[in-house]
């Protein structure tokens, strides 16, 4: 489900960090390209984009560390949306 959203989340990623590459496992934390403000920056992108809403539950950097985790939070939450 998250898939037709990994382009979109990688380009927002390379365009927020100007990078031209951007491995789809990279922690982007770990790595220091982005950090605890950006991780609100894209909490709000991924709100409005992804058409999710996250909780205080989900303030885990681990849900925003990568493309591939991105992806992975982003079918939790739609998943969850349609259970309940």
């Amino acid at each position: 489900m998250a898939g037709a959203y990994r382009l979109i989340i990688r380009n927002y990623l390379l365009q927020s960090f100007g990078l031209d590459t951007l491995a789809d496992d990279l922690d982007i934390f770990e790595s220091g390209v982005g950090n605890s403000l950006f991780a609100i920056q894209l909490m709000t992108f991924l709100e409005k984009n992804a058409h999710i809403k996250i909780t205080s539950e989900d303030l885990d950097l681990g849900n925003f560390k990568s493309v591939n985790a991105i992806c992975d939070f982003i079918d939790r939450k739609k998943r969850a949306q349609v259970i309940a």
